[in-house]
């Protein structure tokens, strides 16, 4: 849980946190000062986590196999295909 420390300085499980620094820490530890000094803590809202989207991924090629399984080789006497890809 994102908080901003009002105090001048607190012992947290991240260290020692100075007056007016934010840092995530435990939900149960914020529960904890919470309950015991409720003045030195202000919760901030929680941020939409940013990932992206899978439309934008390229797609990748797929690797054309021989009967047997193997990978196939390009053949360097069709430079305009190349043959170890099955879009080529």
């Amino acid at each position: 849980m994102r908080v901003k420390i009002k105090a001048r300085r607190m012992a947290t499980s991240k260290g020692f946190i100075g007056q007016d620094e934010i840092v995530d820490l435990p939900d149960a530890e914020v529960k904890k000062i919470m309950v015991l000094q409720p003045h030195i803590v202000e919760i901030l809202e929680a941020e939409a986590p940013a990932f992206k989207s899978n439309a934008a991924k390229k797609p990748t090629k797929k690797r054309a196999r021989n009967a047997n399984g193997t990978l196939k080789a390009d053949d360097p006497s069709t430079p305009d295909v190349n043959e170890a890809y099955e879009d080529g």
